[in-house]
């Protein structure tokens, strides 16, 4: 036992000297006041069209000023260098995971010479977070070395192996400015209003909007630095995203962003509306899922609601008998349908028993029906109840946001303290793992997990502010006391100002071909520079919920609302 712990006790003192010792050679610490060079680019078009290495922010260059005037349009873009630290040498994994996402790039010195590639080079050519990739659990980290290698051997003449033979390669830390443009205002939990909410409700709204084509379907995807649209769709999203650019025009009352969802509804409505056994269902394949349908019902009740088309009420009832039709005595929803054998297949996916719960609560507000009132109930008893029986359910603790969502919905008719007490334990178990500025050495604050690695993917974020909007709104009206409700209130303010910050526009728009077109998008991360439907939706729909939410607690008066049965009843929107 002594050599043991001998043994132990050796290896935690080497453990710590070698710790010391790498921090020592590798950290990299950044300069406070000016920077040790400018790295000036000049970008038109998504494209890099001059650059030049200045000793001061103030200094010129005439090839920069050349590209300029040759390029109308074009963006100076300043990256200050205000870091540098060595590269490790390996191994490779730990090479690419040394550089921090959206903020460290690769320098080269050959001779007298230095090359640089800048964090902007990087996001242009989608090289974060593509080092190291695990994907059991999802995980990808890290700079694509063979990238940054390959455009600096580029720009030297040279091959990469000479590059690494002869060059000294080291992390550059930068940061972004704009000569001649006034410094855009950044949002952060203080200083966020409900006019900033309300600008990036219908930023990522219109973003939505004018990617609807004539026959009312989405860009479902977007490479946002080439403007390339991606393959792939999706039914459930074309629902969600409908839904939300429904709820955006009774915000803002945008007439674009108002016919953009009726096209969208009707492409829903002519094109995926089939017959699943004696109901209807949304779909287009011989075994459907419930979750497009469930988002459907959300979609064509926003729309009546917001008065854009009132006729979309007498199509609800022939899909909600199918959500009815498919929930089992035990208050579970059986998720896919076989059409060709008329069979109702008992399988379970994540998200759909919450979409299906919050689709009845929805319906029942609008219509009336109580058998969609009950069936609503009993879906919401049994995600907060039987689905979580043990650990390891079908259903994750992350995975909670449409059913804290149903459980506000029905609070006024059908209140269960079970589900509000479910989800208040959810956001809880997710303030534990939420992150601050000080965690990471990127922007970070209001995200959720690890501090450094990796990136926090965005749509998560949004979708844990849509459950922790409507949590707050039932927990208000359930008069919780403020030690329940000024944290929900502060970790949205948090997550919400980082959507926002986040949100593409003109901090990013001298690295797309064609900013117009992505202006209002939120990326899956900040470096991850993919778009897609789904993204937008859950962060506009998560801001549009918090003005509801905060607005109506001040008392200023909600900018929307849902109706309820008797509102509905006396005319009121």
């Amino acid at each position: 036992m002594t050599r043991l712990l001998a043994a132990l006790g050796g290896w935690v003192v080497l453990t710590a000297l070698g710790s010391v010792a790498v921090e020592r050679a590798f950290a990299m610490p950044t300069d406070g006041g000016a920077p040790r060079a400018v790295v000036a680019s000049v970008w038109s078009g998504g494209e890099l069209i001059a650059r030049a290495t200045l000793a001061h922010p103030e200094d010129t260059d005439a090839r920069l000023e050349a590209a300029i005037a040759a390029h109308p349009g074009a963006t100076l873009v300043h990256e200050d260098i205000v870091g540098e630290a060595p590269v490790l040498p390996w191994p490779a994994p730990a090479q690419a995971m040394s550089f921090v996402p959206g903020r460290d790039g690769l320098a080269v010195t050959l001779g007298d010479r230095t090359e640089y590639v800048t964090p902007d080079d990087l996001l242009a050519r989608h090289a974060y977070d593509m080092g190291v990739t695990l994907p059991i659990v999802g995980v990808k980290a890290g700079i694509d070395l063979p990238v940054a290698l390959a455009m600096l051997g580029d720009r030297f003449g040279t091959s990469v192996r000479d590059l690494l033979d002869r060059g000294r390669l080291r992390r550059i830390r930068t940061r972004r400015t704009f000569p001649g443009r006034a410094s855009e205002r950044s949002v952060t939990a203080d200083t966020m209003t409900p006019d900033d909410a309300a600008a990036g409700v219908l930023a990522a709204a219109r973003h939505l909007a004018r990617g609807v084509d004539a026959d009312g379907r989405f860009r479902y995807r977007i490479d946002a630095p080439t403007n390339r649209t991606l393959s792939g769709y999706d039914w459930p999203r074309h629902a969600g995203s409908t839904y939300f650019l429904a709820q955006a025009a009774a915000l803002s009352h945008d007439p674009a962003v108002a016919a953009a969802s009726l096209r969208a509804a009707a492409y829903l409505r002519d094109h995926a509306t089939i017959d699943c056994g004696q109901d209807q269902c949304i779909g287009d394949g011989a075994v459907v899922d419930l979750g497009a349908t469930a988002l459907a019902v959300v979609a064509f009740t926003e729309i009546v609601r917001a008065r854009l088309d009132p006729a979309y009420a007498e199509i609800i009832p022939r899909l909600t008998s199918f959500l009815r039709a498919q929930q089992r005595p035990d208050g579970e929803l059986m998720h896919r349908f076989d059409r060709g054998r008329g069979r109702r297949l008992d399988v379970q996916l994540l998200y759909y028993s919450g979409e299906a719960a919050l689709a009845l609560s929805r319906a029942h507000g609008l219509l009336g029906d109580p058998r969609d009132l009950d069936a609503a109930r009993r879906a919401l008893a049994h995600l907060v109840g039987p689905a979580w029986s043990f650990f390891g359910s079908r259903y994750y603790f992350t995975e909670e946001h449409w059913t804290c969502q149903a459980m506000d919905d029905l609070w006024d008719r059908a209140p269960s303290g079970d589900a509000l007490e479910l989800c208040l334990r959810w956001l809880a178990h997710d303030r534990r793992l939420a992150l601050r500025a000080e965690d990471a050495p990127f922007d970070a604050d209001g995200a959720y997990g690890l501090a450094a690695v990796p990136t926090p993917f965005l749509t998560p974020i949004a979708s844990r502010c849509e459950a922790a909007a409507a949590t707050l709104d039932a927990a208000q009206r359930a008069r919780s006391p403020d030690s329940v409700l000024e944290p929900l209130r502060a970790q949205l303010r948090h997550s919400l100002a980082l959507l926002l910050r986040r949100q593409l526009g003109p901090a990013t728009a001298h690295l797309a071909v064609d900013p117009a077109a992505v202006e209002g998008a939120i990326p899956a991360s900040e470096v991850d520079w993919e778009l897609r439907i789904d993204f937008a939706q859950h962060a506009g729909s998560a801001l549009a919920r918090w003005l509801d939410v905060s607005l109506d607690a001040s008392g200023a008066g909600k900018p929307f609302r849902h109706a309820t049965v008797d509102e509905k009843r006396q005319g009121t929107p």
